[in-house]
């Protein structure tokens, strides 16, 4: 099965700021990202 292999949110490209420093410290997209982060995937049978 092959997976999304997703970018490195510090690496920068076009832009001189990175995406990790475009968005807002108080967003909710950081406390899903926080959410998502904390999930065991080997509980779920991934490997």
């Amino acid at each position: 099965m092959r997976f999304i292999h997703g970018q490195d949110r510090t690496q920068t490209h076009l832009f001189p700021i990175s995406l990790d420093q475009s968005i807002a410290k108080d967003n909710e997209v950081r406390l899903i990202d926080l959410f998502v982060d904390s999930i065991d995937l080997n509980d779920f049978g991934f490997k």
